[in-house]
């Protein structure tokens, strides 16, 4: 399942406080839960980020990818040249993300996604990223961050990541201007700071149709003021292009042909309301209309005025399914208030299904629990509302629960990847025309915005253009 760190069925199950381990792992003891550090010393921030690391792997995920992560990591040794002093034994990782992101965990775990990978338009944007990060945890603004949340009313933000990514506004200024001050050193150009933004910000406004209002929370805020003024500090910054680094966007370019760009197969895929994975061999469909999401550890989506939440998760093993369910609510605590439990069938198959309630912070929450026995694992889906709606979605919940089914050949032979391909222009030749040629499925104005120019672009002889193409997924046959 795609390794989604905005993951919006994760902030739905906080949101409900939906206690019965929507993201619960079988492989953790019952009620663990990691003790909080305090980031006081340089010491706090290594450990709390070596253990964070992991939580990122699981939830999001690393790109396999051995070439790409080498090359992320070329980039940020160079960068960690111009580090005054270096507290921290840095990580470069990309992950496994759709969205255009970056952050960086205590301790020097810096984190990059594919997503960002293929909206960079050269390597000064992409260094000019990684140090943004890596000035975030040289200056620990995680620490400083944890400080001032002290003072603030709890706030439930889903993942590892997000305990970290969301800094201030003066922070992520100081970030910029370290990220450019390192690039700069480093022989890369500091403008690509405020190029990157800007795309950053094109690239949000084709999506939501506006560019959204930033929020004190936005990992990123304000792209289009801090592109800006990254522009005009980029004029004031003394460097130097290092000849070894060659063309900083055909280095690039290079190093992305053929990276995976949206949906990626391996992960599962969204058809229309319909999901389909196949490298676990099933397929499940959920309520028409509400919002998708699919993570690591859970696929779901979310009714779309927030009232109720459908996740399906395999965290338990194989066995007799009533037998499995009840060992799985023996786990939970606090305990859930089981009103009926009874098998079911699912396409032929032994099931169970669990009604449940639990106390939630604001209510009681309703749960509607179905077991089902697949391949190498029992899967759950779980859905779940506020008590006064949950007979509302109640049909919607055990609909998507009986939709739960084996993959067949047909469906898989129809999942595609889109991946990234470098097209090389002729000379004044436009985007319509380079897409026609080149079977090119993105967008005039998605390839503009992935490759920094206006829609109505000329392209010069020779140019390196980048460009979209599907293909079939071939995967191993269950």
């Amino acid at each position: 399942m795609t390794r989604s760190h905005s993951a919006i069925a994760w902030l739905c199950c906080a949101a409900l406080t939906v206690a019965f381990g929507c993201a619960s792992s079988p492989k953790k003891q019952p009620g663990a839960a990691k003790k909080r550090t305090v980031l006081m010393t340089e010491y706090d921030d290594a450990r709390v980020g070596r253990e964070s690391v992991q939580d990122v792997k699981a939830e999001i995920g690393v790109l396999d990818d051995p070439a790409l992560a080498a090359y992320v990591d070329g980039i940020g040794r160079k960068l960690l040249r111009g580090v005054p002093r270096r507290g921290f034994d840095y990580q470069f990782y990309v992950v496994d993300m759709v969205e255009p992101n970056a952050f960086a965990l205590p301790g020097g775990y810096i984190f990059v996604s594919r997503g960002l990978l293929a909206l960079a338009n050269n390597e000064d944007e992409l260094a000019c990223v990684i140090g943004h990060e890596i000035t975030h945890a040289a200056n620990r603004h995680a620490a400083a961050q944890q400080a001032l949340q002290e003072s603030l009313p709890s706030l439930i933000l889903p993942g590892a990541a997000a305990k970290f990514a969301s800094y201030n506004r003066e922070m992520e200024r100081e970030a910029d201007e370290g990220g450019q001050i390192l690039c700069a050193a480093a022989g890369y150009d500091p403008i690509g700071m405020s190029t990157f933004l800007t795309s950053l910000a094109m690239s949000s406004r084709l999506e939501l149709g506006y560019t959204r209002n930033p929020t004190f929370f936005d990992t990123h805020p304000g792209s289009e003021e801090r592109a800006a003024a990254n522009a005009v500090r980029a004029r004031e910054i003394r460097w130097q292009r290092d000849p070894a680094l060659g063309d900083p966007r055909a280095a690039l370019l290079r190093k992305i042909a053929g990276l995976e760009v949206g949906q990626r197969p391996e992960a599962g895929v969204f058809e229309g309301d319909r999901f389909l994975h196949p490298a676990l061999g099933f397929t499940v469909r959920f309520p028409p209309g509400w919002k998708k999401s699919n993570s690591n550890r859970a696929v779901g989506a979310v009714q779309p005025r927030g009232e109720a939440v459908v996740l399906v998760a395999a965290d338990s093993p194989p066995g007799e399914v009533g037998q499995v369910a009840r060992q799985w609510l023996e786990r939970q605590q606090p305990p859930l208030d089981v009103e009926d439990s009874r098998p079911v069938k699912i396409g032929g198959v032994d099931a169970w299904r669990v009604e449940a309630s639990a106390a939630g912070r604001s209510g009681a929450v309703r749960a509607q629990l179905t077991f089902i026995p697949f391949g190498d694992a029992t899967w759950r889906i779980t859905g779940a509302a506020p008590a006064p709606l949950a007979r509302r979605h109640e049909e919607a919940i055990a609909a998507t629960a009986r939709s739960f089914r084996p993959l067949t050949s047909e469906e898989r032979a129809g999942i595609e990847v889109t991946r990234v391909q470098i097209e090389t222009a002729r000379a004044g030749e436009g985007i319509a025309e380079l897409s026609r040629r080149s079977r090119n499925v993105w967008s005039v104005n998605d390839t503009a915005v992935y490759n920094g120019v206006f829609a109505d672009h000329r392209f010069a002889e020779g140019e390196l253009v980048k460009i979209a193409v599907r293909e079939p997924y071939v995967s191993p046959a269950r």
